[in-house]
Parts: structure tokens; C-alpha cells; sequence
């Protein structure tokens, strides 16, 4: 195992887990102190790919800081590209003051199943950046930093951690 994944182990046995990892050449995977499956990829540019599986019931580490499904949902609506019943883009500011482009999407379901919803909150530098995601759409807004979640109650956390020098 090389060096900077025996420092990444040693960051999150002793800070964050509440059980001991998983762990191989490339990655880690552990328990976070809210009991959430985090994984810890290593990437080919040195750089840590996390993602934290949670539900919207529950906290989750997020850049670190204590994010939940409700923090994100009820943050400060800054500027709205459009809405309507069933779709929404808009610029979103949280309590920590982090700004995401805001995208929800209903898909109804005339079967008498439940309705499929896609929501996604892509973290932004600043507005212009926001605006320039509510031209696009599908993959491009999978930018980590970001949240997503969907009408099942799962939320998926990814975000990039840099190599240590």
C-alpha cells in the first residue's frame, strides 16, 4: 500500500470512522460516524474520489462539514432559472454559505407506481457558474462536488479530496 493511501487510512481511522475499513490497493471503505458506507477511490491524477451512500432521513460528512437531505432542501433560494410543477433549476445558498445549482425533475407515473424524481444540488464557484450549468443538462451536472437523490429516500454524496503533498 503506498504512502498516501496509509495516510488517508490513518485520517480516517483516527477522525471520522466509527468501525475500522476496508481496505485494498485502490480503495477504502468505511463506516462514518453517522453509520454511513463511505468509499474512498483512488484516482489516476493522485486525487481521492469520495462517495458517501446515506439516506435523506440522516446527517452525512460532506466537505467537511454535517450535511443532511433537509439542510440541503430547505437552503436560501438565490436566483431561479425556471419552475414548474413538475421541474425546477435554481441557484441555492446553504447555512455554511456554499452556493449549488439546484435541479429537480418529476417524471409521472400514470401506473399507479411512484413518480420518479431526480434532485441534484452541483456545488458552483458563483452565479456565473450556476448560470452557465442552467444551459445544460444530463452528465455535465455531475460535477463533484455534489448531492444527489431520488423518489427511493437514498442520497449519494461525492466529492474529490486533493493528494497531500
Amino acid at each position: 500500500m503506498n504512502k498516501t493511501l496509509k495516510n488517508l487510512l490513518r485520517y480516517f481511522t483516527t477522525k471520522t470512522t466509527a468501525k475500522l475499513p476496508k481496505v485494498d490497493e485502490q480503495e477504502i471503505t468505511y463506516q462514518d460516524k453517522f453509520n454511513n458506507m463511505v468509499t474512498v477511490t483512488k484516482m489516476k491524477d493522485g486525487n481521492f474520489d469520495k462517495v458517501t451512500q446515506t439516506n435523506k432521513n440522516s446527517d452525512f460528512e460532506f466537505l467537511c462539514d454535517t450535511y443532511s437531505y433537509d439542510l440541503l432542501n430547505t437552503a436560501e433560494t438565490v436566483k431561479v432559472y425556471w419552475e414548474s410543477y413538475h421541474s425546477k433549476r435554481s441557484l441555492e445558498k446553504d447555512k455554511y454559505g456554499r452556493l449549488f445549482h439546484y435541479r429537480y425533475d418529476e417524471e409521472m407515473n400514470f401506473d399507479g407506481g411512484d413518480d420518479r424524481e431526480d434532485i441534484l444540488w452541483t456545488m458552483v464557484a458563483d452565479e456565473a457558474d450556476s448560470d452557465e450549468l442552467s444551459q445544460k443538462g444530463g452528465l455535465s451536472l455531475l460535477r463533484e462536488p455534489y448531492v444527489a437523490s431520488a423518489e427511493t429516500n437514498w442520497v449519494a454524496a461525492h466529492e474529490i479530496i486533493e493528494k497531500q503533498s
